[in-house]
């Protein structure tokens, strides 16, 4: 099985695009649930935890 270890430059590189990706979530998630909660108590949303 040739070519399955992965360089540490490679392992990095697909850290941070998960990372991002995640970080890119969490920000649709954050949008999309507060304007859920606008929606259904009329109130803006203070802050809100995601982990």
């Amino acid at each position: 099985m040739e070519g399955t270890s992965l360089t540490r430059e490679e392992a990095l590189r697909r850290f941070q695009s998960a990372k991002q990706k995640k970080q890119a979530c969490i920000e649709r998630m954050k949008c999309e649930l507060s304007s859920v909660y606008e929606k259904q108590t009329g109130k803006k949303v203070d802050y809100l935890f995601i982990l």
